[in-house]
């Protein structure tokens, strides 16, 4: 497809989302930013570079360099090369013309500054808050239920019961740390994968723990593992994330193109992408310490509906395989779900104690 046609499906999806109005000021280049202001082709950039100087902002992006974040004058800009539509503070806009990298430096077009960013020089950043430096608030989802049983073992047992058990559990020793825990469900009932997601957001939850039970067509199959939000790494993956998405209405996502609708989940839905492949990676590294019978299958990455969206770090914790006879055997056991929820729960501390870490090491 060409890049006409992807920025094409962009724009759609975008505009259906609701695109903001951009108001127009042209104040004055500094004289700092003219002298490192260049051009493509007939189009004026400056280089993120000196626009980060100037705002004395932070500029990080992923391992992969396509999705950049910014953070300027109070503010937050997300965008990635060669994509012709920003995130300014959580709001779409399109641009003019799209960034660019040249010679490793990330180009903006001068529209956002002129239209945007120079009225941003007078606000100071806040000082670091959020999820970097407290976890107060964790939502933790139970999940399938109600018409939605999840997959079933062969004894019998459902994915939608032992979710819901181990969930309970985890709040129960949450509470008990001291967090305030919100459930999104906590009796069998169905609610939608965005419902989901929206509860996070109206919590304004710090971290969102999604609690699943895996199956597989082989009945060797065996272990738990923890997803975060991004590409599926490998066939697994893109089964596991066909099967959770399975809820969502037919045909979402349909009209986009498949090359530009994954570069836009990667820029609208990665903004925590680190910090919940670290929670996963410490979740794992705690259900390892809680001498389960079953094995780490480690962390993983998928594109699942449920954590599309969230404002904050985000994992789907597969628990063990339904499918495999001695795993289903062992969920069945109380005791051995206990053990299931203390593992999460220490890998929730073990991420929480490093945070705290890390922000007194940084100031």
């Amino acid at each position: 497809m060409s890049n006409r046609g992807v920025a094409a499906g962009l724009a759609a999806l975008l505009f259906l989302a609701g695109c903001a109005t951009v108001p127009t000021a042209p104040p004055l280049l500094s004289p700092s930013l003219a002298a490192a202001r260049v051009f493509v082709g007939s189009y004026p950039y400056l280089p993120s570079s000196a626009v980060v100087r100037e705002l004395r902002g932070q500029a990080a992006w992923d391992s992969d360099g396509l999705v950049w974040r910014l953070t300027l004058g109070g503010h937050e800009l997300r965008l990635a090369p060669q994509m012709p539509v920003a995130l300014v503070d959580g709001a779409a806009a399109t641009l003019e013309a799209p960034p660019v990298m040249e010679r490793g430096t990330l180009l903006l077009p001068e529209q956002l500054w002129t239209e945007r960013m120079a009225k941003w020089r007078k606000v100071q950043p806040p000082p670091s808050a959020g999820f970097s430096t407290r976890v107060r608030t964790i939502v933790v989802d139970a999940g399938h239920g109600g018409h939605d049983p999840g997959a079933t073992g062969r004894m019998g047992l459902r994915e939608k019961t032992v979710t819901l058990d181990v969930a309970q559990r985890l709040r129960d020793l949450l509470v008990r740390d001291g967090f305030r825990v919100v459930m999104t469900r906590s009796d069998d009932r169905f609610i939608p994968l965005y419902g989901r997601t929206a509860i996070a957001n109206r919590a304004e939850a710090d971290l969102f723990i999604s609690i699943h039970a895996n199956a597989s067509r082989s009945r060797t199959a065996d272990g738990f593992e923890a997803y975060y939000l991004s590409e599926a790494t490998d066939d697994h993956a893109r089964a596991l994330e066909a099967a959770e998405n399975a809820d969502l209405p037919d045909g979402l996502g349909e009209s986009v193109p498949n090359d530009a609708h994954a570069i836009l989940w990667d820029l609208l839905y990665t903004e925590h992408r680190v910090e919940s492949s670290e929670l996963a990676s410490y979740i794992c590294r705690g259900m390892s310490g809680s001498s389960l019978a079953s094995k780490s299958r480690g962390i993983k990455s998928a594109r699942f509906a449920v954590l599309k969206g969230t404002r904050m770090p985000a994992v789907l914790v597969e628990i063990g395989f339904l499918s495999h006879p001695g795993e289903e055997s062992r969920m069945r056991n109380p005791e051995y779900r206990q053990r299931i929820a203390g593992g999460i729960r220490r890998g929730v501390l073990t991420f929480r104690d490093e945070l705290q870490r890390k922000y007194a090491y940084a100031h």
